[in-house]
Parts: C-alpha cells; structure tokens; sequence
C-alpha cells in the first residue's frame, strides 16, 4: 500500500482572513488515500505548530482544506 501527500506553499499573496490583513494562510492538502478525520486533526495540528515557529502565524488564523482522492491507477 502506497500512501502519498503533496502540499503547495506559496508566500507573498495578500490576504485578508477574519477581517484582517494580519498573518494568515490557507492550504489545501490532498492526498491519496491515508487521510481522515483523526489523521486529519493531527495534520492540523502539526502545520499550526509549523506556522506558529517558523512563519509567526497565530493557529486561529489558518484554514486547511482536506482532501482525500483515490488512486487513479491501479499496483504495480
């Protein structure tokens, strides 16, 4: 069983979240398979702590949207 993650990051585009211009940053993670609603909070929790130390955004001013796609190809 095979299990893959792609995250995107792009820095430098303004945004306003929660009324403010402040720090902020929406992500989209998809993956094939191996995702869910435990993984899912644990992932959430891990980017927040990344976000906090190395970029200075606060947890409460981030948005992840999940998703979970199935293989499109079969083994092998």
């Amino acid at each position: 069983m095979y299990l893959y993650v792609m995250i995107l990051l792009n820095g430098s585009v303004p945004m306003a979240f929660a009324g403010t211009e402040e720090p902020a940053a929406y992500g989209e993670l998809i993956s094939i398979g191996g995702i869910g609603p435990s993984v899912n909070g644990k992932l959430s929790s891990t980017i927040a702590e990344i976000l906090e130390t190395k970029l200075s955004i606060d947890s409460s001013r981030f948005y992840i949207k999940f998703y979970d796609v199935e293989e499109p190809y079969g083994p092998g």
